[in-house]
């Protein structure tokens, strides 16, 4: 079993001025520094507050959302509730049309299937922006190596 990596304040070693300073930065970009609010539009909604406490649990590690997505995620919690109720009315008609099998339960049937699947384009496009798809925190990631990188005033001298 590996040894359970310490915090600075809890550990013995001697480090340099510049260990410690890099050690502490590193730490602080770890830590959960953002608190985001839940948006008004959820506290009536049920489902889409679930989604939202998952959600915020989920990333709380990463630190990619802040206060000013806290509308975004919102709206990407309320498009899941509506991605879940569109879903349990599409299940209950195709049992209705397997029951049945009119003409008119059909028709809503595939306009319920068209329903969903913009839904769920939006719900691409809303997870794309936020950070939730690992194509997004990939990139997102590159990014904050970039610019740490030309944060080095010598990132040039090097061969990479």
């Amino acid at each position: 079993m590996p040894t359970p990596v310490k915090a600075l304040d809890n550990m013995s070693k001697h480090m340099t001025k510049a260990e410690r300073d890099a050690r502490e930065s590193q730490e602080g970009s770890t830590l959960p520094t953002r608190k985001i609010k839940k948006p008004a539009l959820l506290k009536t909604d049920k489902t889409a507050s679930r989604h939202w406490a998952r959600i915020v649990k989920d990333m709380q590690g990463l630190d990619i959302l802040d206060a000013l997505d806290a509308d975004a995620l919102g709206i990407y919690c309320a498009k899941l509730a509506r991605r879940d109720d569109l879903q349990a009315s599409y299940l209950e008609t195709r049992t209705r049309y397997e029951e049945e099998n009119e003409l008119s339960v059909l028709k809503t049937m595939v306009k319920l299937s068209a329903e969903l699947q913009a839904v769920e384009r939006d719900l691409l496009a809303y997870a794309s922006k936020l950070g939730l798809t690992p194509e997004s925190r990939i990139r997102f990631a590159k990014r904050q190596a970039e610019q740490d990188e030309s944060a080095d005033p010598d990132w040039d001298l090097f061969a990479r």
